[in-house]
């Protein structure tokens, strides 16, 4: 980016005071609460409240010792559409360092070809954080999950607070949901493949589908101790259910699925996302409406 633009959207940014929004998000909430999960001594124990609420598309990382946990918005003020066609497209973000308190963040994607990015996974890599999303084109209508074209996944770095130099990682029909993780110093991909339907894990440069699972979609991966943990969501009674599979090869061989997580209460709980956080496995999933439309 030039001088002349960068002076240009921070004299924007300035006028508009472009602070987070997502702390409208913040807390309990009926709809779309976010419900959070931890493995201790006892199992798996869930926080009395959602910690958060009226979100979908979850996303969890862990950059500067923080756990980042991103999601597009179903609030009420998501932002302004002058700013996204101005500045850039928004990544609305909650952070935490000791699952107690969380702050809300955003970073604006600067991207030429104009792009909105979903399914947001922030990630350090290299000692620079990054975001992993599915980039769809803006201004169209309908679940992104269903657009007929090639779905684009790509990679951008964080500056400040923008999202800079989009790189597209693989592009297929029906891909979404990219969840990276390094494995064996090799960067591997789980993503969706059907909406809804089929989930693949991807590696190999340039990336490709290695090996897929029906039956589940919206995975993520996290590594506890030896293992590697994957999840995914499924219906089951009518009911969104976290499941998981474990890997203790680095990924060739797995288990069945399973669904360990207590949802006593709850009207189901989709897209479950992990990481191991101050030495304690946790899990975040949303309760949302079965096809619940995205944003």
């Amino acid at each position: 980016m030039d001088t002349e633009m960068s002076i240009w959207m921070l004299t924007l940014l300035g006028c508009w005071s472009d602070a987070p929004v997502a702390g409208a998000a913040l807390g309990p909430g009926s709809e779309r609460p976010v419900w959070m999960f931890r493995h201790g001594p006892r199992g798996w124990e869930r926080h009395s409240d959602s910690i958060a609420h009226s979100v979908s598309s979850l996303g969890l990382g862990i950059v500067d010792g923080q756990l980042v946990l991103t999601m597009q918005c179903f609030w009420g003020d998501c932002g302004s559409e002058i700013k996204r066609k101005q500045i850039g497209p928004p990544v609305h973000l909650l952070s935490t360092s000791d699952l107690k308190t969380f702050e809300p963040g955003m970073i604006r994607l600067v991207d030429p070809e104009d792009r909105v990015p979903i399914d947001t996974e922030m990630r350090s890599e290299a000692g620079a954080s990054v975001v992993w999303y599915y980039g769809t084109q803006a201004g169209m209508t309908g679940d992104p999950a269903e657009h007929a074209n090639a779905h684009g996944i790509y990679r951008a770095r964080v500056q400040d607070n923008r999202l800079v130099d989009p790189v597209q990682m693989i592009s297929g029909p029906g891909l979404a949901d990219p969840a990276p993780i390094e494995l064996s110093n090799e960067t591997v991909v789980f993503l969706t493949t059907l909406p809804g339907r089929q989930i693949g894990m991807a590696k190999g440069t340039p990336l490709k589908i290695q090996r897929t699972w029906s039956g589940v979609s919206v995975p993520h991966a996290m590594v506890v101790g030896t293992e590697l943990w994957l999840w995914a969501q499924t219906v089951r009674e009518g009911r969104m259910i976290p499941v998981r599979a474990k890997s203790r090869d680095a990924g060739q061989t797995w288990t069945d699925w399973e669904a360990p997580l207590p949802l006593e209460g709850l009207d189901g709980c989709g897209n479950p996302v992990g990481a191991v956080f101050a030495e304690t496995p946790v899990v975040f999933c949303v309760s949302e409406p079965l096809a619940a439309p995205r944003p």
